[in-house]
């Protein structure tokens, strides 16, 4: 189907894509800023691919055999808007499935983490500092990011000044593109059969590949 709409999931998703291959460093050496940039443009191309995928059931809603659930999807997800962005991927899993999205599943985890990080860095507010001058860290974000092994490693004072060092490595870019791909492949994996799901495919295929392979977390 030729649409009429000009899709950007893939320019912005793009952004994120180049941004972490844009460092060249050890993957667990912080401070490279494109790095933040790799998580911002993640989590945004994220809001992109559902706001299109819904644009999209709009297109193919009214169609001669359209599916009920196109059409209730296309008709109730503009109005949920307002919702932080993943309880609107909540809400779409149940539209799309009849069930709720696994909160304990892989992809779902990947999108509330990107998510926390993103508001973090968007909403930022400073660590503040111990009387003798070291950083106090506040963010619980950080904690559930150890046990990945992406973060910053190195041993200079000055690299732990701050959590946007902690943040601040390619491993942490190239795990934000690639949460944003296992999310948007897992919900595409769940539209049901027909011209709406190859539409969003044909459209989507760089976003829900992931980019970067599994690499020794150690490195």
């Amino acid at each position: 189907m030729s649409s009429s709409r000009v899709l950007n999931t893939e320019v912005i998703f793009e952004l994120a894509l180049e941004a972490a291959k844009r460092i060249n460093a050890p993957r667990r050496e912080g401070g490279k800023r494109d790095a933040l940039v790799s998580v911002v443009f993640a989590a945004v191309s994220l809001e992109a691919f559902l706001n299109e995928l819904i644009e999209l059931a709009q297109d193919f809603a009214n169609y001669q055999n359209a599916l009920p659930s196109i059409s209730a999807f296309a008709q109730l997800m503009p109005q949920l808007s307002r919702l932080p962005i993943v309880l609107r991927f909540q809400m779409a899993h149940w539209m799309l499935t009849g069930g709720p999205y696994d909160t304990n599943s892989q992809s779902f985890q990947a999108l509330t983490l990107l998510f926390q990080i993103r508001n973090d860095l968007v909403h930022f507010k400073p660590d503040p500092l111990t009387e003798g001058g070291e950083p106090k860290p506040t963010h619980t974000t950080l904690g559930k990011l150890l046990s990945k092994h992406i973060l910053n490693d190195s041993l200079a004072p000055e690299s732990n000044r701050s959590w946007i060092q902690e943040v601040g490595t390619k491993a942490v870019a190239e795990w934000a593109c690639n949460a944003a791909s296992l999310v948007a492949a897992e919900l595409v994996s769940k539209l049901p059969a027909g011209a709406w799901r190859q539409s969003v495919e044909e459209v989507t295929r760089k976003i829900s590949t992931v980019q970067f392979s599994s690499e020794d977390p150690t490195n």
